[in-house]
This record gives structure tokens, sequence and C-alpha cells, in this order.
């Protein structure tokens, strides 16, 4: 795979999670699997894209780095998400994502094994949006030109939608149907980390606007969507793991006693 070349939108693979949410497996470690192997398309110096898709790096490198992703998560961007994110929605997180606890022995076969999964979700939803995979063997049709682009390109941009669309709509009817809570917040770290994600969206699209100009055909366009986006992605991404860790060491040099300012809404969440 080049570089530039266009791949499912790397969130949407997320949404293989839900038909997971009422298992005994932990969903969230099947979104965190999904979405692994598209990692060094963002920070290509943690390892080579073929080494997370194929085999059997797919195994030993993608699931290494599922773990330590899944880690990240659980210990320090869940629990700073109802402190940082919008009152509307940090109100209605689940109160447990407040708690940065480590998995106790007995769940960690399950969150493995759920890692695994959606990695494998993740390499055979790419089998069939990109060319010469066996998903355009086992479906010809995919092989083929359909107007300007590819088969397997039309089904990676509607899957892709599609996949964001169904996150989105669960998602917001899921918080909408949540109780409201009393959320500890840190005012200024929230708005300092809403115009942070702004800015560094911004200047990953100005810099790559800088180096290849503003694309004037289609072709050119989904290069530049490409390059911008992953840097974007990148961006954001240090600047949401930078202000998790900021939220915990404010939470934890808070005098005893001493809390931060709270949306009012219902029971504490701490």
């Amino acid at each position: 795979m080049r570089d530039n070349d266009p791949v499912p939108f790397t969130v949407s693979h997320a949404v293989v999670a839900l038909p997971f949410v009422r298992s005994p497996l932990p969903h969230g470690a099947v979104a965190v699997g999904a979405m692994t192997p598209d990692l060094p398309l963002f920070f290509p110096g943690v390892a080579g894209y073929g080494a997370t898709h194929g085999f059997p790096g797919v195994v030993l490198v993608s699931l290494s780095i599922a773990v330590v992703l899944y880690a990240v998560w659980r210990l320090l961007l869940r629990p700073a998400a109802p402190r940082v994110l919008p009152r509307a929605f940090a109100s209605r997180l689940p109160a447990a994502w407040a708690e940065a606890r480590v998995p106790a022995p007995r769940e960690v076969l399950p969150i493995v094994v759920a890692l695994a999964i959606g990695i494998a979700t993740h390499v055979l939803w790419d089998a069939f949006t990109h060319p010469g995979r066996f998903g355009s063997v086992l479906i010809p049709s995919l092989a083929e030109t359909w107007g300007p682009l590819p088969g397997t390109q039309w089904l990676q941009y509607a899957s892709s939608v599609v996949g964001l669309v169904i996150i989105a709509i669960v998602g917001l009817r899921h918080l909408a149907g949540a109780p409201r809570s009393t959320v500890a917040v840190f005012p200024r770290l929230r708005v300092a980390f809403g115009l942070a994600v702004l800015l560094s969206g911004a200047i990953a699209v100005v810099v790559s606007v800088v180096e290849t100009g503003i694309p004037t055909d289609f072709g050119a366009f989904r290069s530049f969507a490409f390059t911008a986006g992953t840097r974007a992605g990148a961006a954001i991404l240090v600047v949401t793991a930078g202000t998790a860790v900021a939220s915990l060491l404010i939470a934890r040099r808070l005098p005893v006693g001493g809390e931060p300012t709270r949306d009012q809404g219902g029971a504490t969440v701490s």
C-alpha cells in the first residue's frame, strides 16, 4: 500500500463492537482492536502498515499494539473523558468511566480475545475494500471499475460512511437515554482541549496545503484528504493524550477535601 492510498475511515471500524455490547466480552476492547491495524497510518514510526495487516504481524504486532492502546484507553483516556468533554456528553457518561482501574486477572483473557476479534474484523473489512485482496477474488465485480472508481473503493467509501453514521446514531441515542449525573470537571482545561483540537486539525490542513497546494482534481483531492486527515488525526490523538494526562495530574494535586468545578445533574461522578 502506498502512503497516500485511501483506506476505510479508521473510526468506522469500531462499529463492529456494537454487537458485543451485551456480550461477556468487553466491547471497548473490540473497538480498540478494530482500529489498531491503522495506527501506522497516523504514526508511521510505530510499525509498518504491512506488519499490522499481514500474517504473522497481524497477530504478533497488531495484538501487542492493541494491548497497549487498550491500557491507554482504560487507564488514561476513559477516566479523563468526563472531565474534559463538553457538558452535554460528560454528564451522561457511565460512572465507571471516571475510575482508572487496572483490570483484574480474570478480565485479561476476555480483553485479549476481544482485541483479537476486533483486529480480525479490520483485516476482513479491508479485504473487500482494497484492490488485489481475496475479497476481489471472492466477488469479482469488486475488481471492476464502476464509473471513476473500482468496486473496492466504492465499497470502501460507502462502508466508511455507513459505519460512522451507525456509531453516531447509536451513541447519541444511548447518551440521550442515559441519566444525567454531577460531573467533576476542569473548565479551563475543557476549553483549552476544545481549542487545541480545532487548532491542531487546522494546522494539519494548512501544512498539507503548503506542501501540495489546493487540490484541483478528484485524484489530487483524495490524496490531499488522506494526508491532511491522517496528520490531523495524529495531532488530535496527541492533544487528547496530553489533555488526559493533565486532567489526571490536576486531579491528584487537589488538596484533601478539595474538588474541581461540578456540573449539576444528579449523582456525583468523581
